[in-house]
């Protein structure tokens, strides 16, 4: 199906007002489909195209195939612009106990669209904070471990500035949700 595609985001711990929720200041896809691209920035995602790839489960065991089990080692990547830009690993250990917990947080978004009208350029077009408003969301197969993740540095990204100074549990699951409005909170 043309509208799947496999995204990296980045969502970091943050409040607003005295509500946590989840920032996502960085999010890779590797489709440039409309609805992978553009419709993330109109719902205020920071998208930008990059390479995801990540170990995979076959309906077949076998040894080409990690279980969903303890023990079951899972790996992904990130690649931009032929440059790799992070690598995370997860041990699984056991099923989550409370996999809804992961996506617990509200996550806000930054939609900025700069004006190209000469001498209105400090006058963005859209400059406001939103928090998504995720509908459908599923999660299957919700399995904790042992996580761990690099960030690498490489020019013309920021992404390495947010490397992690400890790592400790990892996720690996299946999900999927649709974003079907933004709440807008200010600037």
């Amino acid at each position: 199906m043309r509208s799947q595609y496999r995204e990296f985001m980045v969502l970091v711990d943050a409040h607003w007002q005295d509500e946590p929720v989840s920032w996502c200041p960085y999010i890779y896809v590797d489709n440039d489909l409309a609805l992978a691209l553009a419709r993330g920035w109109v719902q205020g995602f920071p998208k930008k195209l990059g390479s995801v790839h990540q170990t995979r489960v076959f309906a077949a065991p076998g040894s080409a195939s990690p279980a969903l089990a303890a023990g079951g080692r899972f790996g992904a990547s990130l690649s931009a612009a032929g440059h790799t830009l992070a690598e995370a690993t997860v041990a699984l250990q056991q099923p989550a106990s409370d996999p809804a917990a992961l996506f617990a947080r509200p996550t806000v978004n930054l939609r900025h669209f700069p004006s190209l009208v000469a001498d209105e350029y400090d006058k963005p077009a859209v400059h406001e904070l939103v928090m998504a408003e995720f509908d459908d969301r599923r999660l299957a197969d919700v399995w904790t471990g042992t996580g761990g993740i690099t960030l690498f540095a490489a020019r013309g990204e920021e992404l390495a500035g947010l490397a992690p100074v400890r790592s400790g549990a990892g996720f690996r699951a299946s999900m999927s949700y649709s974003v079907t409005d933004v709440r807008r909170l200010g600037v």
